[in-house]
């Protein structure tokens, strides 16, 4: 989900609860894991940080912690140098820090719930989780996001009003799509990618030596199968030497499924569902060119 969502959100349930002023501080927590949008600029550059990126580490307990605590502290630091009034009053701190924590663990929750996922245990496990309702990124919530905030500035519509439509679109928005989730979990066999289209999932399932890709679409069925082998003219033994390679452990952190073909010295790891068009998200590092030894 984008970050103006995510500050929507947040927005909403502290208004629901009657805490106008922790909003300020839940919409820092909810927006600032975010940050890692520029996280890129590192491991563009150092492929053994691939988790410092967008949906990386930053969207991790650890990451969330620590980004919070450094939120936290900058507030602090900004409010004691007298750069801006102070919004704490005394024995405060620890509620601030636990607002800010609370919209980024909300940030990580939601994130939770669309594909890819996130690695929610990094740096202790590398592994992405997903509960896989919502596809990555969501077209509806952002386009409503961005309604919203045109709506409130034009002030066509009175804030309230706006922010409970908002509400309501998006509760029906995550209800609808996870029945269509368990309706897709109760039929459909494999590894199942919601789209951009509720009715549409793309399939995957995988045997020793190939995957097998298709869309399902409810109410038509399958679409044709496309088949990729998952080794071609190599081998799991040949190709499993380069898997510490931090350019392979990127483009493994980044990738649905995994291809390996060789070419005379030339070793091509991709990740045909990117590459083919498949699946969009996310958009770097689809695959690796290796020579070997």
């Amino acid at each position: 989900m984008d970050a103006l969502s995510h500050a929507l959100v947040v927005i909403i349930i502290l208004l629901a609860l009657g805490l106008p002023a922790l909003i300020p501080f839940a919409i820092i927590g909810a927006v600032i894991l975010d940050v890692d949008i520029f996280f890129s600029l590192i491991s563009d550059k150092s492929p053994r940080l691939y988790l410092f990126t967008h949906g990386g580490i930053a969207h991790s307990i650890f990451g969330a912690v620590v980004i919070s605590a450094l939120a936290y502290l900058s507030i602090l630091g900004i409010t004691v140098a007298g750069v801006i009034p102070s919004p704490l009053y005394p024995g405060s701190g620890i509620v601030v820090f636990a607002i800010i924590l609370a919209g980024a663990f909300l940030h990580l929750f939601i994130d939770l719930l669309a594909c890819p996922g996130i690695p929610i245990l990094a740096p202790f496990s590398k592994a992405k989780f997903t509960l896989g309702i919502l596809p990555g990124p969501s077209v509806l919530v952002m386009g409503s996001a961005i309604a919203v905030l045109f709506l409130i500035i034009s002030s066509r519509v009175p804030i309230f009003a706006t922010l409970s439509v908002y509400a309501i679109v998006v509760v029906l928005y995550l209800v609808f799509r996870t029945a269509m989730f368990l309706f897709a979990a109760a039929i459909l066999p494999g590894r199942r990618v919601p789209t951009i289209n509720p009715f549409r999932w793309l399939v995957i399932t995988e045997n020793d030596t190939e995957y097998s890709v298709r869309y399902y679409m409810a109410f038509s069925g399958f679409s044709n199968v496309e088949v990729f082998e998952k080794y071609r003219n190599t081998n799991p033994g040949e190709v499993k030497r380069y898997f510490n390679m931090p350019e392979v452990r990127r483009l493994m952190f980044n990738s649905y499924i995994a291809i390996a073909e060789r070419s005379g010295a030339t070793l091509i790891i991709s990740d045909p569902l990117r590459e083919k068009g498949y699946l969009y998200y996310p958009p770097k590092y689809k695959l690796v060119v290796l020579t070997l030894e």
